[in-house]
């Protein structure tokens, strides 16, 4: 398998996938917790919680696929009607502040994730350890690096897409 193909798999492809299954258990709650609250009176004591925690999981799963794909946002309204060579000096610049910020909250998450593992820390309603929700926080900004990186990289190798960083 040819590496850009693999990237495309790891950095794309899988998170959407993990966006759409995160949905599916997310209307399976939302739909339990529906019938128990008004068909058997007894809803999820737990469901906002957990459907919290997934959204949390599903944003940093679609920042990921964002980043690969080059479709975040960014403030690049002139920058098309640059020149090509300052417009790829300030698409580099902007790729290079993108990756510091997201390596250095990636650290910061997980030092925070340490903490609550430390500490033993779980959700109030789902004693869920709140480790799992954190550590979105570092895949989530840590995967955003990698794969804003490795798109870019590619982009800029394509031919077909040279002008299109």
């Amino acid at each position: 398998m040819q590496f850009a193909t693999l990237a495309r798999l790891i950095l794309r492809d899988i998170p959407r996938a993990g966006i759409g299954a995160i949905i599916l258990v997310a209307i399976a709650i939302n739909f339990f917790n529906i019938v128990g609250r008004y068909v058997f009176l007894t809803p999820l004591p737990w469901a906002e919680e957990v459907l919290s925690f997934l959204v949390i999981w599903g944003v940093f799963l679609g920042a990921v696929a964002a980043c690969y794909d080059n479709r975040h946002l960014v403030m690049d309204l002139f920058v098309g009607s640059f020149p090509t060579p300052a417009r790829r000096a300030i698409e580099a610049l902007i790729l290079t502040c993108l990756v510091v910020f997201c390596l250095f909250a990636c650290v910061q998450a997980w030092r925070i994730v340490a903490i609550m593992a430390r500490l033993g820390q779980v959700s109030i309603a789902a004693g869920i350890p709140m480790t799992i929700p954190y550590a979105a926080f570092g895949v989530g900004f840590g995967l955003m690096a990698v794969a804003a990186s490795i798109g870019a990289v590619l982009r800029w190798r394509s031919p077909a897409r040279r002008d299109r960083v």
